[in-house]
């Protein structure tokens, strides 16, 4: 039997009628022996019910894809440094003449248990036979790319995009119940929600890294947070990158989740190592082939449909209200789609002669936590907003809750944001501008060419400026509406051409003053 501790394998012999296994975790540090006492009767678990049902039978593909495991560890060992050419052309040739069964089994027979172990497989004969053949094979492959660095060639690795990605069912996975006062990965989500949500943190934020913790626990088919180590990590980021995740979201959402949860851990000391923290992930830059705000014909075809549109049918007056007025807001505002949608009758106010609107954590979300005071353009009070709001129910204006939780309320407002994001998207086709987020660019660029200054729109978009010098002082309503009033108002398209894509030609009203 081989027997994971401490990221080594370890072999023993187990009589037919032994009542107990007796193995020495290799370490005095009494947190660190039972983090490894943990890993060891997880896999021992395993091992025990594949007894029960039977030692499971992989597929080629995962075998492949373990092979692969192989070839990837070997090879990031050694890659700086590799030594002489000459070494690895030996190890190559030994490999080549150790085919027999047996010696197959010295060479790469312990690396095989390791990667077994190290995913708390337990397999049968045949597989484990094909996957020593396999990873002879790969570690073979592994040595002539060390040769090929040794010798100065660092030229992109064509073998590695041969290994898949491991993929295992859950058929294939053994069920590893928990020793009594683990930590699961799961758990790290939730307690770490429970301090940061004191705190003031977003629960968006709290949605994500619940997410991940749910998918990684999923990939890994356990759920033992101290058990995960750095290339369980690696093979669940190539697990998403097969899905087609993109890098921006593996980078910045699935690997940061895991790495903050796992460093809130050891901050709690629930775990003593964090397997995300040596992970990268490719960044990626973007090209750009367009301003990333609407054109003077987007935002004039947007706001046209906005501005004529009427409740149909069986339609949510809420979602009606959204796709009326939300444009018009962000349009004016520079504010997220989220931070509009999410607005209540009494976050609208008149103050010396000022309609403001509010925008403020208490309604929802809101990026920095903070709230921020956002005169009403004069356009959008000659449309009437005020009037709507005075004459709406007490609560949110876009948004019909079901429910008074919070996960009711998240729901709604998730809801109510993918509507109107979907109705710009029918009308703005281009994939190189996001609805969520080119109001705000185009309001940004549009108050630079009017000459506003940098704090005036930063105050009523809610950037941080970054700045210590902006934090003293505040740019008051007055001057705020100051600056709205120098904003352009938009000339919407009569009826009848109002849902005209921009894809088409269209002659295009201008913005006047």
């Amino acid at each position: 039997m081989a027997v994971p501790v401490g990221g080594e394998i370890f072999h023993m012999v187990v009589g037919e009628n032994a009542s107990e296994i007796t193995i020495s975790l290799r370490t005095r540090d009494p947190r660190e022996a039972k983090e490894r006492q943990a890993v060891a009767l997880a896999y021992l678990d395993s091992v025990w019910q594949a007894l029960r049902e039977g030692p499971k039978r992989l597929t080629q593909k995962q075998i492949a894809a373990l092979a692969g495991e192989a070839y990837r560890e070997l090879v990031a060992s050694f890659e700086d440094n590799p030594g002489s050419p000459e070494t690895w052309k030996q190890i190559v040739q030994l490999q080549i003449k150790s085919m027999a069964p047996d010696a197959r089994e010295r060479w790469f027979g312990p690396t095989v248990d390791l990667i077994l172990a190290k995913h708390r497989l337990v397999v049968d004969k045949d597989s484990r036979s094909a996957l020593i053949s396999a990873v002879g094979v790969s570690v073979s492959q592994a040595s002539v790319r060390l040769a090929q660095n040794a010798g100065g060639d660092y030229s992109p690795d064509t073998v590695v995009t041969r290994f898949p990605p491991l993929e295992l069912s859950r058929e294939a996975k053994s069920a590893k119940p928990l020793p009594k006062g683990s930590q699961t990965i799961t758990g790290l989500a939730e307690g770490w929600w429970r301090e940061n949500k004191m705190a003031g943190r977003a629960v968006s934020t709290h949605e994500a890294y619940q997410r991940v913790a749910q998918q990684l626990s999923e990939f890994l088919g356990h759920d033992d947070a101290r058990a995960v180590t750095e290339d369980d990590i690696i093979a669940f980021k190539d697990h998403r990158l097969s899905q087609g995740v993109s890098l921006k979201t593996i980078g910045g959402g699935d690997i940061s989740g895991i790495r903050q949860l796992y460093a809130w851990g050891i901050a709690n000391r629930k775990v003593s190592h964090n397997p995300a923290e040596g992970v990268k992930v490719a960044k990626v830059k973007k090209k750009r082939t367009r301003d990333p705000g609407f054109t003077d014909e987007e935002a004039v075809a947007i706001l046209s449909d906005a501005f004529h549109h009427k409740r149909t049918g069986k339609a949510s007056a809420h979602l009606s209200n959204a796709r009326r007025w939300v444009p018009w807001l962000c349009a004016y505002s520079g504010a997220r789609i989220g931070e509009m949608v999410q607005l209540r009758k009494q976050d609208l106010r008149q103050e010396n002669g000022l309609w403001i609107i509010r925008i403020t954590p208490e309604a929802g979300t809101v990026k920095d936590g903070e709230y921020r005071d956002v005169p009403l353009h004069p356009h959008l009070v000659e449309q009437g907003f005020p009037e709507f709001v005075s004459k709406a129910a007490n609560g949110h204006l876009f948004m019909k809750v079901f429910g008074d939780t919070e996960k009711a309320q998240r729901g709604a407002w998730r809801t109510t944001k993918n509507r109107v994001r979907d109705f710009v998207r029918e009308i703005v086709t281009d994939p190189e501008v996001a609805p969520n987020h080119a109001w705000r660019h185009r309001f940004m660029t549009l108050g630079r060419n009017l000459g506003i200054s940098r704090d005036v729109r930063f105050s009523i978009t809610g950037h941080d400026t970054d700045a210590e010098g902006d934090d003293y002082g505040i740019a008051t309503n007055e001057a705020k509406a100051a600056a709205l009033a120098k904003y352009p108002r938009y000339e919407v398209k009569p009826l009848d051409r109002a849902r005209q894509r921009v894809s088409e030609p269209v002659e295009l009203p201008q913005l006047t003053e």
